[in-house]
């Protein structure tokens, strides 16, 4: 850590501080080891990623490289083996690294290689969080969300508030990861987490049921094009909670 501002001892302007902690014991150290990561990086040619701030690439000569940092894990992909290792001893001349290999798990995540298909599940996790909340044994159900259940906040007292957001935090990390499929439940169920009902614990649950059903569903990437289709409609009549806040808002205009 450089000398601070008032206290740098005269002939000695060149010494830096030790710190008796790091990256997991200074508030800022994240912040320190992230910007130091990105000079270090950006020097290199690489270029930040707009929409995740976490990973970097560089295109050069049809040899692609991708590094994803993850605080101070990293993955490395490219299209060439001897790009990857180049990037490799790059990163060990400035970082105290440890290379443990092609992974297989990465944040809970299970990668599957099959040819030129990669499978991502997140079957490890969700067992886990099975476990967390005492639901090995729940029966699987075929969809996450009961459409004839019309949600509305709770007047009374919060049930099992705490429980209920840490189910829909775990719910939410497994969406953005690997099942967009219960995208549309988490967000409906995630604006109760401050007042829960009964009904609304019992639809969360659920969820959890129907990920018990298909917790080897996962996203698979390929070399071939593809096209995402996606299609949404708005039921005015069904959910009244929209209905009635628009009706309001219209009246106050």
């Amino acid at each position: 850590m450089k000398q601070l501002e008032g206290f740098v001892i005269k002939g000695q302007e060149d010494k830096v501080c030790k710190l008796t902690k790091s990256l997991y014991g200074l508030k800022q150290a994240p912040k320190q080891w992230l910007q130091k990561f990105d000079q270090v990086v950006l020097a290199n040619i690489y270029i930040i990623n707009e929409s995740d701030k976490c990973i970097y690439s560089k295109f050069q000569n049809g040899e692609d490289i991708i590094i994803f940092l993850y605080v101070d894990d990293m993955l490395i992909f490219g299209t060439s083996i001897n790009e990857v290792e180049e990037t490799k001893a790059f990163l060990s001349r400035k970082f105290d690294i440890k290379d443990l290999g092609e992974d297989d798990v990465i944040l809970g995540i299970k990668i599957i290689r099959d040819g030129n298909h990669i499978g991502l599940p997140q079957s490890r996790y969700i067992e886990k969080a099975f476990q967390k909340f005492n639901h090995l044994d729940c029966e699987p159900v075929s969809t996450s969300f009961d459409q004839s259940v019309n949600l509305q906040p709770n007047k009374g007292f919060p049930v099992e508030q705490l429980e209920y957001a840490k189910v829909i935090r775990c719910l939410m990390y497994v969406m953005t990861c690997t099942r967009p499929d219960i995208a549309y439940d988490v967000g409906r169920l995630s604006r109760y987490t401050s007042n829960p009902s009964k009904e609304h614990l019992h639809t969360v649950k659920r969820v959890l049921k129907y990920l018990k059903g298909t917790m080897n569903y996962c996203l698979t990437y390929s070399g071939d094009p593809s096209v995402l289709e996606g299609y949404t409609d708005a039921s005015w009549g069904t959910y009244v909670e929209d209905h009635e806040a628009e009706k309001n808002t219209r009246k106050g205009a």
